[in-house]
């Protein structure tokens, strides 16, 4: 079915918006008035433009289900049923159906191309063959002044620069009675982590729970949202898990981010939990632990890539390849000589643009640019800058490589706590 942007020409009764229905009259086949429209039912379950499913009506002070077979023309008037008989049985909710006005109007839903919440003022329903459809909602401010006015004095928006195509829409249905889904993980992969991160921390703690469940799904993709989190947050979505849980999170993350997180959690948790890491990545969070946060000890990841001076690029780019290491870290190819000491570095752009056979001693840049685990932040910073280096090593007292401190650890350490989330950011400068 096609539907046309919310600003096109339609037919009166081919577009309609939510505060338009409800509230509105519902007439028998002779035009009597029985009732009124009190809430539509769609289920979102169906994929796509979740289509209408039945109306939730009030009459004679009962709230009645409307099935779909009765519903004969809709219009911002009301609805007109067809057929003799409705049932006067009570309405209840069947598994997967969510009621419009009840449960999203007004409230924060996600927008994926955006990433971020926005709250859903207006629904609007278009209709395409026999079939009403939700295509999308309206967050502009009118919309929801437009729903403190009386039925009778709401209008359709003039302007709908605001509306969300609905395609680009998640609700949330973890309060929803029927509908104890999660949110569909494939729409959450089409956001950054950093996206998803900023949205838990601007939404409800109920909506950031449902959200944090739906990427547990995809353990990795949960791992870079935590690593993306505040430090308050990541603490208020671990109280609620077992220690065994929260080790699995941390297991996930990169071993700078797992140990900034266990000095955050409760004294008494942090023994248990670290002790439930896999040994190799327990070793490196406890040789971080041993170093001031504010150090380059502190700030740096024990993880990198190094291969003897004497190899080729060939062993570098198979280096690489089977290293479990960030983007970030991986721009850089650290070498050692004999005794295993810092020789130089060979940026990864350089090796792509030369032979497999060519001798890595032949493109070695920077010599001994280092800096040890003691160094204060400034000094690191300083370093950074003078060489422009995006991953600067870190070297024990023998120049042995222990770690690496890379661009966005200074940059994140650098910016204030409250311009670290995107929205924040965007508030200041405003």
């Amino acid at each position: 079915m096609e539907l046309s942007p919310a600003g096109d020409t339609a037919q009166p009764a081919a577009r309609l918006w939510l505060t338009q229905v409800v509230g509105s009259r519902i007439v028998d086949r002779a035009g009597e008035r029985l009732g009124r429209i009190n809430d539509v039912i769609v289920r979102l379950a169906e994929g796509g433009y979740p289509p209408v499913s039945g109306l939730v009506g009030r009459i004679a002070g009962r709230r009645l289900f409307v099935p779909l077979n009765r519903i004969g023309d809709l219009t911002a008037e009301g609805v007109q049923l067809t057929g003799e008989m409705l049932s006067l049985a009570r309405f209840e909710r069947r598994q997967g159906e969510v009621l419009l006005r009840e449960d999203v109007l007004g409230r924060s839903v996600i927008s994926v191309d955006s990433g971020r919440l926005v709250t859903a003022n207006d629904i609007e329903l278009a209709r395409g063959g026999d079939a009403w459809r939700v295509v999308g909602v309206e967050p502009g401010r009118g919309s929801f002044l437009r729903r403190l006015l009386p039925r009778r004095l709401r209008s359709r928006p003039r302007e709908t620069r605001g509306f969300v195509d609905w395609a680009n829409v998640e609700p949330f249905v973890g309060h929803v009675p029927t509908s104890r889904l999660l949110l569909p993980l494939r729409r959450l992969r089409r956001l950054h982590p950093a996206q998803i991160a900023d949205i838990v921390e601007h939404a409800s703690h109920e909506e950031g729970e449902e959200i944090i469940s739906a990427v547990h799904g995809d353990p990795e993709l949960e791992a870079d949202v935590f690593e993306e989190l505040n430090t308050e947050h990541q603490v208020e979505f671990l109280k609620s898990r077992s220690d065994a849980e929260a080790a699995a999170v941390l297991a996930e993350m990169g071993t700078d981010d797992a140990a900034d997180l266990i000095t955050e959690l409760d004294q008494e948790r942090r023994a248990p939990i670290l002790a439930l890491l896999p040994p190799a990545q327990q070793a490196k969070v406890r040789a971080l632990l041993s170093y001031n946060a504010d150090s380059a000890g502190g700030l740096m990841s024990p993880d990198f890539v190094s291969v003897p001076e004497e190899g080729t690029v060939s062993d570098a780019l198979a280096a690489v390849r089977s290293a479990d290491v960030s983007e970030q870290i991986a721009a850089d190819i650290f070498l050692t000589d004999t005794e295993g000491r810092l020789a130089g570095a060979v940026p990864l752009l350089l090796l792509v643009q030369h032979t497999d056979g060519d001798h890595l001693s032949d493109l070695k840049q920077r010599g001994k640019t280092h800096v040890h685990p003691t160094d204060d932040f400034p000094e690191v910073a300083r370093m950074m800058a003078d060489f422009n280096l995006t991953c600067a090593p870190v070297v024990d007292d023998a120049d042995h490589i222990i770690g690496v401190i890379t661009v966005d650890d200074v940059l994140e350490a650098m910016l204030p706590d409250s311009w670290r989330r995107r929205a924040e950011a965007d508030a200041s400068s405003g």
